[in-house]
């Protein structure tokens, strides 16, 4: 099973440069493609046995093309399952879909694209190819030399297969439909003003963003210059429901929506544990105790006087 793995990533892989290049290069070598010339050769003499290689190439045949097709499609589907019906967080997404990739049937892959709604993109902005071998196109995104500081931008896609750029953007929140205020643009630290907290990211980390400028109705509409995270209320403030951070999908975001914790809500504080997490919220009418990492999803604005004293 092991070896069928590594063989069905080394395929997708050929696919991708496939699609970049127009045609799958015509010299390649375990080294441009990450491997030991001995695994090359066991994995290679693999896809050609299922007849997805040309015979002695790397050149793809139809059905190699389907199955790399059919892989990316299940493996895009369950992060989307993962994002919606589970508690797994982002981190863990990607790795338990490639898990997964190898062992879903194409019936298995209709019943999840079913409950999902047939959805066009993953969680991360990547296009799911339809049953067909269809796929939605990646929207044009700026490069980081035509990002301007001060500027509002709007995420439409992180790029995942790298942790080292992709964990410190999930870790302050950030996710696709994420917008934001470019504050600094430095060569190895940047600022960016976030769901009105000041955020600190090494800038390489932001190349895993595609961004298009935000429309001026996103900044206004969504008060993105007043919210603040619900964490951040006092005792003895009143403020009101903005809405749900973008990074909260799935069980979560329904549980806190079905809790009251929709836009228009009124919120204050009941009291804080002894420990101060969880704190208990009073939110129409309903005291409700949420832990620190619950309460950071709800964003919240205060009103320009405290209503609690009307």
């Amino acid at each position: 099973m092991r070896q069928r793995t590594e063989a069905e990533d080394l395929l997708k892989q050929l696919y991708d440069l496939e699609k970049a290049k127009g045609r799958t290069p015509r010299r390649l070598t375990s080294k441009d493609l990450g491997l030991s010339p001995d695994t090359l050769e066991c994995l290679q003499s693999e896809l050609e046995r299922e007849g997805f290689i040309e015979p002695r190439s790397l050149e793809l045949t139809e059905s190699g093309r389907h199955r790399a097709l059919e892989l990316t499609r299940a493996h895009r589907l369950y992060e989307m399952y993962l994002a919606e019906h589970s508690g797994y967080s982002p981190e863990d997404w990607h790795r338990l879909a490639h898990s997964e990739e190898h062992k879903l049937s194409e019936q298995e892959h209709e019943r999840i694209a079913l409950l999902l709604g047939n959805p066009l993109y993953d969680p991360h902005g990547d296009p799911i190819p339809t049953n067909q071998g269809a796929e939605a196109s990646l929207p044009h995104s700026l490069s980081i030399e035509e990002l301007s500081v001060g500027q509002w931008y709007h995420v439409l896609h992180i790029e995942d297969d790298e942790p080292e750029s992709y964990l410190p953007l999930v870790g302050v929140g950030l996710t696709r439909d994420s917008v934001f205020r470019l504050d600094r643009l430095e060569s190895a630290r940047s600022q960016l003003f976030y769901e009105g907290e000041e955020i600190e990211l090494p800038t390489f980390s932001l190349t895993a963003l595609s961004l298009r400028p935000a429309l001026s109705e996103e900044v206004e509409l969504g008060h993105l210059e007043q919210i603040q995270r619900l964490v951040r209320l006092e005792e003895g403030e009143v403020a009101e429901v903005v809405g749900l951070s973008p990074s909260c999908r799935g069980p979560m975001r329904r549980r806190l929506m079905d809790l009251g914790f929709v836009r228009g809500s009124s919120i204050s504080i009941d009291m804080r544990s002894p420990l101060g997490n969880p704190t208990a919220y009073i939110v129409r009418g309903a005291v409700i105790a949420l832990r620190e990492d619950q309460a950071r999803y709800i964003l919240i604005q205060r009103p320009t006087h405290d209503r609690s004293a009307e």
